[in-house]
């Protein structure tokens, strides 16, 4: 080792002597002071970026909604949730849409209402003015996945509350927007209040599985009419609390668009038999050679101009390494990838992701081997990516493996919409006019959501779902023990209150 850098110091000293005799020291001096203040501005690039957005103590923790709306709100949610309307249970659906008739009767006499066959709900709240104005469409969805296993604190459908939460499935996906849209909405028409232009709800009844027959089937009857949409906004992204380096950071995060989703199938082939005489290859072990090499080989990372945003505006919440790359991104923006390797969310926006969810083959016996053995890839494509070209990477890569590969399921693409819409600046003054100086980040959503379902009506599609989120405010989202704290339902209220006020 002393030997290695012996020898890397003399080549260093050889260097500078020759580049002296060759262009001067004037010369070479001027490129090491170039040299360094090209690193010191780095260095201050990073250190200014560390004082964007940093917001201690919370916002979000300080700020109470009104304790009266508040209760009323947790109290519906809690209702709504020992409503086990799980996709596909067309009974628990219908029951839910009675729940809601029942529980907002000012809105449901208010609103023109309808049903649709799976169970979907579609509202029309109407303005009694004559206006030019497109009308806006917020979003939700009636139905929860399945309860699941591991629930401690209590069973799956209870909607029981201690300590200020509400726990049960669907406390954050998404019935607590459902009951706070319609929290606020019974809240206004209770006051008088009437909306400068038409504003729709669209609750649809099998998003957990891709809302064909509920969502999809809403837009196709909203583009019959003709409609257009300023705003449609779904759930998503949330008030978000993160913590870093002893700090508690707070942002909005709104989801601008989202990644597309497609599935593939990996089938791999191989002469089968008994176990006591195996060939050099089995089905399984290429089937296995396949996945690996796509785990180690995943695409290369990309910044959309999106994400450049997103890390440019969330640059306080990282270490001061990640912040001097993200700070300097002309200069390192090819260490992204290696500054955040660590952090899954991070890398998921930067990269498609193709990961393996489930094996199958034909398994007769445990001394038979099979002749074939697949398995599902999923994928999440960042935008500019395609279902195709993706295909065609993955083929390229497993061209020597007697593998086939087959797109077998793709979801609609999502735009990505833009800062510059005016209802995305509505929405984002909205918000830090209740919560002063909190940062709106945009984003891009991992997840997929009923928004795509209405790609066709609208320029400005927001992904925003204003529950706070966090270790004491809400989460499990699709797990044990969801929950959702009640003042972050009850922010949620007063805010899609201010929205519709505004609109």
């Amino acid at each position: 080792m002393k030997t290695l850098f012996a020898d890397l110091w003399a080549s260093l000293q050889i260097f500078y002597s020759n580049f002296n005799a060759r262009f001067g020291r004037l010369f070479n001096a001027v490129i090491v002071l170039g040299i360094l203040a090209l690193c010191l501005y780095a260095l201050l690039r990073a250190l200014l970026a560390g004082r964007k957005g940093r917001r201690s103590p919370s916002p979000l923790t300080t700020h109470k909604p009104d304790p009266q709306l508040t209760r009323h709100a947790a109290e519906s949610l809690s209702m709504a949730i020992r409503i086990p309307s799980v996709t596909g249970d067309k009974a628990h659906i219908r029951a839910m849409t009675g729940f809601l008739r029942e529980r907002y009767p000012k809105a449901m006499e208010v609103m023109d209402c309808a049903t649709l066959p799976d169970g979907s709900m579609l509202l029309r709240w109407c303005s009694e003015q004559i206006s030019d104005q497109n009308p806006v469409l917020f979003c939700g969805h009636l139905d929860v996945v399945p309860g699941g296993e591991g629930w401690t604190v209590c069973e799956p459908f209870e909607g029981f509350r201690q300590d200020g939460c509400v726990y049960g499935r669907g406390a954050l996906d998404s019935k607590g927007v459902v009951i706070g849209l319609m929290e606020a909405a019974e809240n206004l028409i209770r006051e008088g209040h009437t909306p400068r232009r038409d504003v729709y709800f669209a609750f649809g009844a099998d998003e957990e599985t891709g809302g064909k027959k509920g969502a999809k089937a809403i837009g196709e009857i909203l583009a019959q009419q003709g409609l257009r949409f300023d705003l449609v906004l779904d759930e998503g992204c949330t008030f978000q609390e993160m913590e870093c380096d002893g700090r508690t950071y707070s942002a909005a995060m709104i989801g601008m668009g989202e990644k597309q989703q497609c599935e593939y199938l990996l089938t791999a082939r191989c002469v089968g038999g008994h176990t006591s005489q195996p060939g050099r290859s089995t089905a399984v072990g290429i089937l296995s050679e396949a996945i690996c090499r796509i785990e180690s080989a995943q695409p290369h990372h990309r910044l959309t101009p999106l994400v450049r945003q997103h890390l440019d505006q969330a640059i306080s919440t990282f270490t001061f390494g990640k912040r001097f790359v993200v700070a300097n991104k002309p200069l390192f923006g090819l260490l992204v990838s290696l500054a955040f390797k660590d952090d899954p969310y991070v890398m998921s926006l930067i990269r498609t992701t193709i990961v393996p969810t489930r094996v199958e083959g034909n398994f007769p016996a445990s001394n038979v081997l099979p002749g074939t053995a697949s398995a599902y890839l999923n994928a999440r494509l960042l935008p500019g990516d395609t279902p195709e070209k993706i295909l065609g990477d993955l083929q390229e890569l497993l061209a020597d493996l007697p593998v086939d590969v087959e797109l077998v399921s793709e979801w609609e693409p999502s735009g990505v919409t833009s800062e510059e819409e005016p209802m995305y600046k509505l929405l984002r003054d909205v918000i830090q006019q209740a919560h002063p100086r909190l940062p709106c980040i945009p984003t891009l959503m991992n997840s997929t959501g009923d928004a795509r379902h209405y790609s066709e009506l609208s320029d400005c599609i927001l992904r925003f779902s204003p529950l706070v989120t966090g270790k004491n405010a809400g989460g499990g989202s699709h797990e044990a023990d969801e929950f959702l704290a009640e003042d972050s339902l009850g922010v949620a209220v007063e805010l899609y209150q201010d929205l519709m006020r505004k609109l």
